[in-house]
C-alpha cells in the first residue's frame, strides 16, 4: 500500500470535470510524477477516466458522486476513479469500428499508462504509470 497525495469527489456532471482534472495534474507536477511537457498524456487518461465514470458510471446522477485519489508506491503511481454504477469489464473494452466517436476512452488509457484494471468489488477504475514515464512511447532498452 501506498501513500495518498491526492484525492477529490464531485457530483456526476460534466460540469466539475475540469476543476478536478486540473487538481489533479497539478498534484502530479507538484509531486514530480510527470514534466510540464508531459500534462497532455496524464490529462487525456484522467479526461477519459472521470467522462466514462461519470456518463456510463453514474449515469450523469447528479445525486451520484465520483471520487478521484491518487496514490505513490515507489517509482508506481496509481490513478483510481470510484463511481457509484454497476462497473464494467476494462479488459474485455476492444477498440469500436472507425465510424463510431464514443468507446475510445479505455483503449486511450491502456496505451498511455503502464497498466489499467477494473476493481469490480471496489467500483474504481485504477491506472497505473511510472514516474515521469507518461508518454514516452517505446522502451529505451537500457
Amino acid at each position: 500500500m501506498g501513500t495518498r497525495f491526492f484525492e477529490i469527489e464531485i457530483p456526476s456532471t460534466l460540469d466539475h470535470l475540469g476543476e478536478a482534472q486540473q487538481c489533479a495534474l497539478a498534484a502530479l507536477l507538484e509531486n514530480d510524477w510527470i514534466e510540464s511537457d508531459q500534462t497532455f498524456y496524464a490529462q487525456l487518461c484522467l479526461e477519459e477516466a472521470l467522462v466514462n465514470a461519470i456518463t456510463h458510471g453514474n449515469k450523469s446522477d447528479k445525486q451520484r458522486k465520483v471520487r478521484l485519489e491518487m496514490e505513490a508506491d515507489g517509482d508506481l503511481c496509481s490513478i483510481r476513479v470510484f463511481d457509484e454504477g454497476t462497473g464494467f469489464s476494462a479488459e474485455n473494452v476492444d477498440l469500436p469500428e472507425t465510424d463510431k466517436l464514443n468507446g475510445r476512452g479505455v483503449c486511450l488509457i491502456r496505451y498511455c499508462m503502464e497498466d489499467v484494471t477494473y476493481n469490480q468489488e471496489g467500483k474504481y477504475l485504477e491506472m497505473t504509470m511510472r514516474r515521469k514515464g507518461l508518454g514516452e512511447g517505446e522502451p529505451s532498452g537500457e
